[in-house]
């Protein structure tokens, strides 16, 4: 597998709630799970490591980043409002052609929670990354989108849909048509608020589920 394959890889099992915060990359098996030798593997890990994803504890490991509820509040509260600047942005210059992407992301995600297959959390989490981002390019906002994407790569943020329960995940969805249709529309403070809403309602489900676990 190629290095940055193999990056991809693991940074997707993190932001999808796939390895969870806590979870442990154990270099030994990873390298016999992808048939490759401990080098890429430890550069993969470092990179991950500049992203915030994974915590490197000496004589310890490597340790999916787990973040205190007063960071997670910190870095939810700038993604918020850097996304809805983003929204409001997307909806001034957005073409058709990015309209149509993200048209279909929120296709892909309805028939995905229409008919559940294995592991189709991970994929809806794995499709709203990507909707999110596109909304972002949307913006044609090179600087905001190059900050804002770290911040919705978080993985307490990102792979909140494998806590949210039936009907979370279907308001989230429909979030997104909304969000849609406002961008299409044109409608700029109506897609900022929605955005805004959006992540903070996201944000407040995946509290009080993981309050509950605890």
């Amino acid at each position: 597998m190629h290095r940055l394959e193999l990056l991809e890889e693991l940074r997707s099992r993190i932001t999808s709630g796939h390895i969870p915060p806590g979870g442990h990359l154990v270099e030994s098996e990873l390298t016999t799970e992808f048939g490759v030798s401990r080098t890429p593997i430890r550069s993969a890990l470092r990179t991950l490591a500049d992203e915030g994803l994974v915590v490197l504890e000496p004589n310890r490991g490597a340790f999916v980043a787990e973040w205190t509820s007063a960071y997670a509040a910190e870095v939810m509260t700038i993604r918020a409002l850097l996304e809805a600047l983003g929204a409001e942005l997307a909806a001034q210059h957005r073409t058709q052609a990015q309209l149509a992407a993200m048209t279909a992301l929120c296709s892909e995600m309805d028939e995905l929670n229409a008919h559940q297959p294995k592991g189709y959390r991970g994929k809806i989490a794995q499709l709203n990354h990507e909707f999110h981002l596109a909304i972002l390019a949307a913006a044609a906002s090179p600087r905001l989108y190059n900050i804002a994407k770290d911040l919705a790569l978080a993985p307490l943020m990102s792979g909140s849909f494998q806590y949210y329960s039936p009907e979370e995940l279907a308001r989230s969805l429909q979030d997104h048509q909304l969000l849609l249709d406002a961008i299409e529309r044109q409608d700029s403070p109506a897609a900022k608020s929605l955005m805004e809403s959006h992540l903070r309602v996201a944000y407040t489900a995946l509290s009080g589920r993981q309050e509950k676990a605890g």
